[in-house]
C-alpha cells in the first residue's frame, strides 16, 4: 500500500534566493488575524534565505525580515 502511494509522491527542491515559498499556518499561533473556519490555510510568500541538509528552510519576508524557525 505504501509503495503504491509513494509511486505518486514526487519529492519537491527548492533554489536559494529565487523560489517563494508558502509556510502553513499554525493554527495554534498567538496572533491570529481571524478564527475559525475563514482563517487563511496559508501564509507567505517567503523568500528562502538558507538550505539546511536535512530538508529544512530558513525563510524571511520580502522585506528581509528573517523568521524565527525554519
Amino acid at each position: 500500500m505504501s509503495h503504491s502511494y509513494n509511486k505518486k509522491v514526487k519529492p519537491h527542491s527548492f533554489e536559494l534566493m529565487g523560489d517563494l515559498v508558502l509556510r502553513e499556518n499554525p493554527k495554534n499561533q498567538h496572533q491570529q488575524t481571524q478564527k475559525g473556519k475563514f482563517e487563511p490555510n496559508w501564509l507567505g510568500p517567503y523568500i528562502i534565505t538558507t538550505v539546511y541538509g536535512s530538508g529544512s528552510y530558513q525563510l524571511s519576508t520580502a522585506e528581509g525580515e528573517v523568521l524565527k524557525e525554519p
